[in-house]
């Protein structure tokens, strides 16, 4: 069973989580909170950790933004995934160097919920198309020291790349581009070449961490 956290002030979203993992046996809402302030001091002593918390970055009180140390702290192996209409690359950049494990642009379809934990549980960053663009520009802004190699993938090596940070499988991957499995292959086993490191963990840690 795939344990869900939630901190979002917007009552229709919390009303759709609840209504959507209801009767899921594969999935169970731990905690449903309008505020971090609410969390704290209602829920954080009594709630089960989530392997998931879903954290809406506009907050009442204490931001999304400010509420991500917090919750590290409180729930240390919970993995944080931001929810946010906004894509301001200074916001999505501090989001993601404070600890979030993914950033997902409202609106979303409650629908595909269910794929974007499998994303997290694949071992990727849940990540919009958009974030994912924004995060590798200013990562080479911000650490050209982790990742000058970037300039060293091709085009569809990048293409690649992106998929396989949201936590894309090989084979969703070959279908997103429209090639092969195979040739998807050997684009990821460039990268890691390039990118000097070993697995998609460690190519996380480059971006992520």
């Amino acid at each position: 069973m795939v344990t869900i956290g939630m901190i979002e002030d917007d009552p229709k979203i919390r009303g759709n989580f609840q209504d959507y993992f209801k009767y899921d046996s594969q999935f169970k809402l731990s905690f449903s909170y309008h505020s971090l302030e609410h969390f704290l001091s209602d829920g954080q002593m009594q709630v089960e950790e989530p392997y998931i918390t879903f954290l809406d970055i506009n907050l009442p009180g204490i931001s999304g933004l400010e509420a991500i140390p917090i919750l590290k702290k409180s729930l240390p192996n919970t993995h944080l995934v931001v929810l946010s209409g906004n894509s301001d690359p200074d916001i999505v950049w501090n989001a993601i160097t404070k600890g979030a494990r993914g950033y997902l642009l409202k609106p979303f379809s409650i629908n595909n919920i269910k794929t974007n934990i499998q994303v997290v549980k694949n071992g990727g960053a849940l990540l919009s198309p958009e974030i994912a663009h924004i995060l590798i520009d200013r990562l080479n802004e911000e650490k050209p020291q982790k990742t000058y190699r970037l300039k060293f993938l091709t085009k569809r090596e990048q293409d690649v790349l992106e998929q396989l940070l949201k936590g894309f499988t090989y084979k969703e991957i070959a279908n997103v581009l429209s090639l092969s499995v195979t040739t998807i292959n050997d684009h990821i086993k460039n990268i890691y070449k390039k990118m000097n490191v070993n697995s998609k963990a460690e190519l996380l840690t480059v971006f992520l961490r």
